[in-house]
């Protein structure tokens, strides 16, 4: 690991860093350490805060983005060192230093540096990753799923394809269709609960002349259109008891009958139906028929939530990323490792649609080109999908996360005489995860 280091004990600490074969650099404190900072490239740097500590952090953050910056201060007031990591540090150290700290600090810098280059590997893949269809991960659920897609594709039985709403179950749909022996034919897809039952009975099955008021000419239903293809029931749970009766008869003869006829229509199609819920559940609450579920469910066909397959966000968060940018004719976002730290560690209910969300805005509202943890309100721009309805505030998930995490830190605090490193250790988390949570839930520190 290469690193800088800037402060007033370069002698003890440079030998320190070379006994553990890191390459450092020293900045004597009368030379210029700007021109060092901008014209080489450093893994970690340690910046002593006089005189030009924040500066050299702010030149640090610009110049070299990947580099985590630790700050070395003699003030034991800790306003300075939380103002440091507000503008970016990845931690503090106060002097004079103590080497068990250091020696602290240096394991969770190799931790991240390492995390880095396993994501700059994964950015490097992407092209093959993308080349394997729509639906990208290399985690071994996502290669499992890939191989029950091609196996399920050679066949002409039903799939009910069952996920977490934004997991992907239309990208399947279509992967099921595109790699059938029918991809030469139509792939038609109805939302069963986006069209009101009255109107899609006569849009799935066609009507002739006559057959009700306003039907002044034949119409084909989507279902013959189907024909020598794919018919994808998307929230097919939706669909109501009687239209599932008239639904189960197509599948079982293979023909449907538009509504003011007589005579049938043969079908030649590929039946593929999704979820968001436990079909069997609603079977047994008697909201769905059981031989349509037994129909349905031939090759039942599980999406996994993205919170499943996290070693995935890092290759989906830049496919979408460089594909926004490109849309907008921007150049690439870099993505800071607090970015990726955090990406990590959500919990993701909107699944891939979410974080194909948030790359589109994180496109649309970076400053220059970085995807920073600035850029967005976390707890805004994530607490909801937009189309469910926001609680009061007293009543949010957030606020009783926040109201958590601060009665936690207080009690930390308490519990070890107000001493910063002492509470973090007690609660499993860096120092600069600990003052970033006080500081967001307005817990004063000494």
């Amino acid at each position: 690991m290469r690193i800088f280091h800037y402060n007033d004990e370069e002698t003890q600490l440079h030998r320190y860093l070379d006994d553990r074969e890191h390459t450092n650099v020293i900045v004597a404190g009368e030379s210029d350490p700007f021109e060092v900072a901008v014209e080489e490239s450093f893994d970690a740097a340690f910046v002593g805060l006089h005189p030009h500590g924040l500066r050299l952090l702010e030149a640090f953050r610009q110049h070299n983005p990947s580099c985590f910056v630790t700050i070395v201060t003699s003030d034991q007031n800790t306003r300075i060192a939380v103002e440091a990591m507000k503008r970016g540090a990845f931690d503090y150290l106060l002097s004079p230093l103590d080497f068990a700290e250091v020696e602290r600090t240096l394991i969770m810098l190799t931790r991240e540096h390492e995390m880095l280059q396993e994501h700059r590997r994964l950015e490097s893949e992407l092209a093959v990753a993308m080349g394997g269809g729509p639906l990208i991960g290399r985690s071994e659920v996502m290669r499992n799923l890939h191989r029950l897609i091609d196996k399920a594709a050679a066949s002409s039985a039903p799939v009910l394809i069952v996920g977490e709403t934004g997991t992907g179950k239309e990208l399947v749909a279509r992967l099921l269709h595109e790699q059938s022996g029918r991809c030469h034919h139509p792939l038609i897809s109805v939302n069963c609960s986006a069209i009101p039952t009255t109107l899609l009975e006569s849009e799935l099955f066609g009507y002739a002349k006559g057959a009700f008021t306003g039907a002044e000419t034949n119409r084909q239903g989507l279902l013959a259109a189907a024909s020598g293809g794919t018919f994808f029931f998307d929230e097919i749970a939706d669909l109501e008891l009687t239209l599932q009766g008239k639904i189960l008869r197509v599948l079982q003869h293979g023909e449907v009958l538009p509504l003011g006829t007589t005579k049938p229509i043969h079908l030649n199609t590929r039946f593929i139906a999704a979820v968001n819920c436990n079909l069997a559940t609603r079977v047994e609450e008697g909201r769905f028929r059981e031989d349509l579920y037994y129909r349905l469910n031939v090759v039942p066909i599980v999406v996994p939530p993205l919170r499943e397959r996290t070693e995935d966000i890092a290759l989906l968060c830049r496919c979408f990323l460089d594909r926004y940018a490109e849309r907008d004719g921007n150049a690439p976002l870099k993505v800071t490792p607090e970015v990726w730290r955090w990406l990590g560690n959500y919990h993701w209910p909107g699944n891939v649609r979410e974080l194909e969300n948030l790359c589109q805005r994180a496109v649309a509202l970076a400053d220059g080109n970085t995807f920073d943890i600035d850029v967005l309100d976390l707890s805004d721009n994530f607490a909801a999908m937009p189309a469910i309805k926001r609680l009061p505030p007293s009543l949010s998930l957030a606020s009783h996360r926040d109201r958590a995490e601060r009665e936690l830190i207080e009690q930390a605090l308490s519990a070890h005489g107000g001493v910063v490193t002492h509470a973090a250790r007690s609660l499993g988390i860096s120092r600069t995860t600990f003052y970033a949570k006080a500081k967001k839930n307005g817990v004063r520190l000494r």
